[in-house]
């Protein structure tokens, strides 16, 4: 799964060869509930703020978008419409929009 973050992750960001001062890349993994498991990793580069969530063996890319509180992050691809929230360790997966929205996961925490 790591080879295809990194092509994810080049592909968003353009092939940038290097991070500039101020772009950041981290991982993190999170567990939630009915024993679930997510790797998110988050990138911040050329003022872009994406995330890259690995879970039940797919792949979803993410940008930061507007929220009231916490971090929202929406799936880039519109047949697919994931939504990651994050504040401080917890987060959630929700899956499509408006009122046919869905949780998948409520309650995840970061590990470790």
């Amino acid at each position: 799964m790591m080879k295809t973050s990194m092509l994810t992750l080049a592909l968003l960001c353009g092939a940038a060869p290097a991070l500039a001062q101020g772009d950041a890349v981290m991982t993190q993994h999170y567990r939630c509930d009915r024993g679930a498991q997510v790797e998110a990793t988050y990138v911040n580069i050329g003022g872009r703020s994406l995330a890259v969530l690995g879970f039940e063996g797919r792949q979803l890319a993410l940008e930061i978008a507007r929220s009231a509180s916490g971090a929202r992050y929406a799936s880039l691809d519109p047949a697919q419409p994931f939504v990651w929230w994050t504040k401080g360790d917890a987060a959630m997966l929700l899956y499509g929009a408006g009122d046919a929205e869905a949780t998948i996961y409520a309650d995840c925490a970061a590990a470790g």
